[in-house]
């Protein structure tokens, strides 16, 4: 008897320890715990030790792009200042043919500040990986898994889950 309930307790615990490290999450989850949503961290050029904290308010991702077989990402940071309005964009394979826990494969990708007159304050290159945590019809939630970008403003790192709503085609109108 000692022998089975041992056998139960080591099972219980591989489980448990399984479910932890799950690389997906559902909306409900999201909600409730606000500390596992997507923030960035700045960390400033120019003598500022400081470390800020943003976040992308504005996101959607959608089915079909300008590129064939390709879904788009859009974050916008919704700051009004040249330093805290940022955009990121990120084509990658359509949303359609992914699974849940898929990496997402990542053909363009654009991090820049609209409002910025500097050229040096976008990139294309980044670090780290995305993938789909959850798949509804009218979402998607993708984690950042530190998404590092950096231009002349600094270095960003981008870490947890960020609920999207999820359109057929970007509107035109």
């Amino acid at each position: 008897m000692r022998h089975l309930l041992s056998k139960i307790a080591i099972i219980a615990v591989a489980l448990t320890a399984i479910s932890c490290s799950k690389d997906y999450i559902t909306p409900d989850e999201l909600f409730k715990d606000s500390s596992k949503v997507a923030k960035t961290t700045i960390r400033s050029k120019g003598g500022e030790s400081n470390n800020t904290v943003a976040t992308l308010p504005r996101v959607a991702v959608y089915r079909t792009s300008d590129y064939e077989g390709q879904s788009w990402f859009s974050g916008w940071s919704g700051g009004r200042m040249v330093d805290d309005s940022f955009f990121m964009s990120i084509y990658f394979d359509s949303i359609d043919n992914m699974k849940v826990g898929q990496t997402l494969k990542i053909s363009r990708f654009l991090f820049t500040f609209p409002l910025s007159s500097d050229s040096a304050a976008s990139t294309q290159s980044y670090s780290g990986k995305i993938t789909l945590a959850d798949k509804g019809d009218d979402y998607v939630i993708l984690h950042f898994q530190k998404l590092c970008f950096e231009c002349s403003f600094g270095e960003y790192i981008t870490d947890g889950y960020l609920y999207c709503p999820l359109y057929d085609e970007y509107p035109l109108d």
